[in-house]
């Protein structure tokens, strides 16, 4: 017998898990009770406050992979911006502006399947040791790790490591041929071993089921990720998936309100493609069980002002957290 969306509400409260099985029979309950129930768990775990992140891409283009939906590969023909790492004075410049508009957590972002040799990563490191002298928390998104790589990096005085897993295992290569869905967990095993605050999520609406979104959350789950990001497809003209139909907004919110039901105390996020698809039902979002966001521009597409998004969270009782720690 199929237990109520408030009675799994009720043992999530009180540290219970739940099971593969019990997060596919909530595709089945109405959305208004789910989200109801989310919201519970939210505020019991994460409280009132909201994480804001912001990035800077720091390298752009010239990417060898073939993720179907990334517009910086060189497998497609899309307009965008292609330069080498920007230096240390342009990603300070980004990450006091960051602070300024609102952000407790700023990210260093390179295309590329990983730190492209010896000498940038010396840049990159020099980089994240000049950014202490900002008050803000230090997370970076370089590719492919290794253990040596690693190190250097929490040498440097990086925090955080962002690292999208991107979909499930099952669905892994029908979004990428050119490496592996293990090469991917394997990073965020190392970045977890080094001692990094782990970010990794998802993109959605690559054609996968909401199973297979389920199966994403599992995983996440025993990685033991600390953060969530839940990003929404933006089909970009050039990539394979430039026709891909939007997911609607309420199946996103459904999508958010199981992952907070999966994943009770992570930080989740939703951030890429939430303009494009959740379009007047952002504020929803976070009613949904999310408690972050990025503010500012993403990787190639831009966001929208960061006062609207400030103020959307104060609107909803909620506050968005200065601190970087």
């Amino acid at each position: 017998m199929r237990m109520s969306v408030s009675k799994i509400t009720k043992g999530v409260l009180k540290d219970r898990d739940i099971d593969f099985d019990t997060a596919i029979g909530l595709l089945d309950e109405g959305l208004l009770d789910l989200i109801k129930g989310a919201n519970e768990i939210r505020e019991h775990y994460k409280g009132k406050i909201v994480d804001l992140c912001s990035i800077i891409n720091a390298k752009s283009g010239r990417c060898k992979e073939d993720c179907i939906f990334c517009s910086q590969s060189i497998h497609y023909k899309t307009n965008i911006d292609v330069y080498p790492f920007v230096g240390v004075e342009k990603v300070l410049k980004a990450a006091r502006n960051a602070k300024d508009m609102g952000a407790n957590r700023f990210g260093v972002v390179i295309s590329g399947k990983g730190i492209g040799g010896t000498k940038e990563l010396r840049s990159i490191c020099e980089t994240i040791s000049k950014l202490k002298e900002i008050d803000i928390f230090r997370c970076a998104s370089l590719g492919i790790l290794t253990l040596d790589i690693a190190h250097a990096l929490k040498d440097a005085g990086l925090e955080g490591y962002h690292h999208n897993l991107e979909t499930s295992k099952s669905y892994f290569r029908n979004i990428c041929t050119t490496h592996r869905f293990e090469e991917r967990r394997k990073t965020i095993e190392i970045a977890k071993e080094v001692g990094f605050r782990v970010c990794s999520g998802g993109i959605f609406g690559l054609g996968e089921t909401m199973e297979q979104r389920i199966e994403l959350a599992f995983i996440l789950k025993e990685l033991d990720v600390d953060s969530i990001p839940i990003n929404i497809l933006n089909p970009i003209q050039g990539t394979p998936v430039e026709s891909q139909p939007p997911i609607p907004p309420l199946e996103i919110l459904r999508i958010i309100a199981i992952y907070r039901f999966i994943l009770p105390k992570k930080d989740i996020k939703v951030c890429g493609g939430r303009e494009y698809a959740l379009r007047d039902l952002q504020a929803l979002m976070y009613l949904a069980g999310a408690n972050g966001t990025l503010i500012g521009n993403y990787l190639t597409t831009p966001g929208r002002p960061p006062k609207e998004d400030i103020q959307m969270i104060k609107d909803l009782g909620l506050v968005p957290k200065r601190s970087c720690k």
